[in-house]
């Protein structure tokens, strides 16, 4: 993939605020790019953002602002489908080891960024090794899976959440590799950012629209 603006803000560690679209409907999006995020988190893992749903919400943006999709699993055939959608990155879930990072970077062969879920025990457990995977653009931090990985769903400020957290940022830094992490308000992540998170995703479209109604 060629440098984008995108990938070089990330890569400067700029600080990127987005949110989740879960609603696979182009004006969602686009009502949501209205109020100046820089970037949306498009879910197809938890949402119901497929590649032709990506696809038409891309176009319905032209380019307004940068889209990264998550796709549900990291299955070849997602991958290629996903890559191949014009999403400027995609977001894949649970990888747990430097393998399966290798795999994900060598199947979507440079046609966008490459961000890796950590949201396990396993991959607190090979962060550092993970972190390190050429192609690799970023790691993004799913604290809900993680502190369900580690015996304690939804707490949030469990010293073994924190952790892994620490385990995962100190990696992170050593290796360069830029960090970000998904919180539901941004009194919830704005804690978050002195340790290096700036790829962050804050809220999900139905309550950021809900804020807008109000």
């Amino acid at each position: 993939m060629a440098s984008s603006p995108f990938r070089t803000r990330l890569q400067a560690r700029e600080r990127l605020l987005g949110t989740l679209v879960q609603v696979p409907h182009p004006e969602v999006a686009k009502r949501l790019a209205d109020q100046g995020f820089d970037w949306l988190f498009l879910d197809g893992e938890h949402g119901g953002y497929g590649p032709a749903e990506a696809a038409a919400t891309l176009k319905a943006l032209g380019g307004a602002v940068p889209c990264l999709l998550r796709v549900p699993s990291q299955a070849p055939a997602v991958l290629d489908a996903a890559a191949a959608c014009g999403a400027d990155g995609l977001i894949v879930p649970h990888v747990d080891t430097p393998e399966q990072a290798a795999a994900v970077v060598q199947r979507v062969q440079g046609r966008c960024l490459v961000v890796v879920q950590a949201e396990s025990r396993e991959a607190v457990a090979h962060i550092e090794a993970i972190a390190r995977v050429p192609g690799v653009d970023a790691v993004f931090v799913g604290p809900y899976d993680l502190s369900a990985s580690l015996g304690i769903p939804e707490q949030f400020d469990h010293p073994d959440l924190h952790a892994a957290l620490a385990a995962i940022t100190a990696a992170c830094r050593d290796a360069g590799m830029p960090l970000g992490l998904f919180r539901m308000t941004a009194a919830e992540i704005r804690p978050w950012e002195p340790a290096g998170f700036t790829l962050l995703a804050v809220g999900l479209d139905g309550t950021s629209l809900a804020e807008l109604r109000g």
